[in-house]
């Protein structure tokens, strides 16, 4: 499936708005942000030939914009949407996540509130107000998985429903498609082609975890469960397999202590 084709123009202007948010532009954040691909992307040659290239193009000092910067607290969480507020910003689930992907992932974090919907509620707003209440449709629903499609989202179950959960629940309601799989198949995709079935074999297990390392992302173990890399936990602790989590780090060629303090 397609992924979010990303020019030179929008990474430069995403990299200038997370920078104004005084996030860190480290590829290790990056990717805890969700921005592993537009990161990625910019190593083509078409685009910048490198990340730290994209961020000189910005206008910024690679090692200045890529050094800690002032964290994320829930205070701080509830002033942003309160200003976005201010300023007539979408705060629905999906609106605030187009315009500021960076807020409501932070806000998500089990450190933070959990949900987007409680930090909107924790910033003294109604989040019935702020929410988008969808009258779902067949036609809606097909619509709405083409234009996903279409942006290069991840149309997985276990993705859309993290990230679009009333348009999952609404598909899988009797009234419309009685799943999710068959709302895909009836926006004219195969479903096949968009869930996620891995096999996880050694080979596999150990590529994923280079990968992810080489991409920033933290490697401990509830990081990989938030970022849905349950599956191949599980299968990296079969006896088969490497029969522990720490093993198979270790077989990747990594040190599991730090990556277990990470």
């Amino acid at each position: 499936m397609r992924r979010r084709k990303w020019s030179r123009q929008t990474v430069i202007d995403r990299i200038r708005a997370l920078y104004r948010a005084r996030e860190s532009l480290s590829t290790r954040n990056m990717a805890q942000l969700g921005y592993s691909g537009m990161v990625t992307s910019c190593y083509s040659p078409e685009l910048f030939g490198g990340w730290w290239s994209a961020i000189r193009a910005a206008g910024l000092d690679p090692k200045k914009a890529c050094t800690r910067r002032k964290k994320w607290t829930r205070e701080r969480i509830i002033r942003e949407i309160q200003r976005l507020r201010r300023d007539g910003a979408d705060l629905s689930h999906s609106g605030a996540k187009r315009r500021c992907q960076y807020l409501v992932v932070t806000a998500r974090r089990a450190e933070h509130f959990g949900t987007w919907q409680a930090a909107v509620q924790a910033a003294g707003l109604d989040y019935g107000t702020v929410r988008k209440h969808e009258s779902w449709t067949q036609e809606k629903i097909v619509a709405r998985i083409r234009e996903l499609q279409r942006q290069g989202e991840p149309l997985s179950h276990q993705e859309a429903k993290r990230s679009w959960p009333s348009l999952v629940s609404a598909a899988s309601s009797p009234r419309f498609f009685g799943s999710w799989a068959r709302a895909v198949e009836a926006a004219g995709l195969p479903y096949d082609s968009v869930r996620k079935t891995t096999r996880w074999t050694r080979d596999k297990i150990v590529q994923t975890i280079q990968r992810l390392y080489n991409e920033g992302r933290p490697l401990n173990n509830s990081s990989m469960r938030r970022i849905g890399y349950r599956g191949m936990m599980a299968a990296a602790r079969r006896a088969t397999a490497f029969g522990s989590w720490e093993a198979a780090i270790r077989a990747a060629g990594l040190d599991y202590d730090q990556i277990r303090k990470s």
